[in-house]
């Protein structure tokens, strides 16, 4: 008798032990989705060159020489993963703007060439900017320990771009074209490039504190773009706060953006389910 209940309870033991063992191999294979909400304060590096408009004049500008005003902005990502697989998408909205008065930072060029400014003429300039970049990748896990992982990505990045610039010259206006005292020029490039990179987190001492981070780099329709943050951030029963420093460059050669920085501290809120 004692031989059967002790069968019995070995049996039941490795009931136990299947199911479990079940139950965590359903749990690999569940989908799990996470999103991430920021609240991002970036400054903006940028020089843009615009097409000659109607009148035939060009214009080159700094653009963080105005950019000072950030009008709206939003920043969030959504991510499922099912086992060592996953789905990262990530979406960044912009709109800056600003006006200053007796500037003389334009840079006019015409048909002749560079044209000169003369010394006591300055302009009056309105520059706005708006535009969203959206990356969509893949990611496979490479390292998971209870103190460290690691993600792989590849995928793409597009990028769309509306700037425009107002200019009226003020002063002695005499030395400069009829054309060339006052206009308008945009431009609104879109670009498509690939990205490869890796993102993960480090577990901080014993707690719940840990340091995310992420990379990318591309290129494509531009000549180089590349994105990084790092920070610090806690894990709660509902998700992750953290605080992180986020930075996304890009370097073009043939259309009328230049280069393009965003650079700038961000609090994210990450929600699980």
């Amino acid at each position: 008798m004692k031989k059967m209940i002790t069968g019995v309870r070995m049996l039941a033991a490795l009931g136990l032990a299947a199911a479990v063992s079940g139950a965590n191999a359903q749990d690999d294979d569940a989908w799990r989705f996470g999103g991430t909400l920021y609240l991002w304060g970036p400054s903006i590096s940028a020089k843009t060159v615009f097409p000659p408009p109607v009148n035939g004049v060009s214009v080159g500008l700094e653009a963080s020489d105005y950019l000072s005003a950030l009008e709206f902005a939003f920043m969030g990502s959504l991510e499922a993963r099912k086992g060592k697989y996953g789905l990262l998408a990530d979406f960044i909205y912009l709109s800056f703007g600003a006006d200053r008065s007796n500037s003389r930072d334009l840079t006019l060029s015409g048909p002749g060439g560079i044209i000169q400014i003369p010394a006591d003429a300055s302009a009056d300039v309105k520059l706005d900017l708006k535009g969203y970049a959206w990356n969509l990748a893949g990611t496979y896990e490479f390292i998971r320990t209870p103190t460290y992982e690691l993600h792989g990505l590849a995928g793409l990045r597009y990028l769309k771009l509306d700037t425009q610039v107002d200019w009226r010259f003020n002063g002695n206006v005499g030395g400069l074209p009829p054309v060339a005292r006052a206009g308008s020029a945009s431009t609104d490039p879109r670009v498509w490039d690939g990205i490869i990179g890796v993102r993960g987190r480090a577990k901080l001492g014993d707690g719940q504190w840990y340091a995310p981070y992420y990379v990318d780099l591309g290129t494509g329709q531009s000549d180089f773009t590349w994105q990084a943050f790092a920070g610090v951030g806690y894990s709660f029963g509902w998700g992750d706060l953290s605080l992180i420093y986020r930075h996304l460059t890009y370097e073009f050669s043939d259309i009328p953006a230049k280069n393009l920085t965003f650079s700038g501290p961000a609090l994210a809120a990450t929600f699980r389910w």
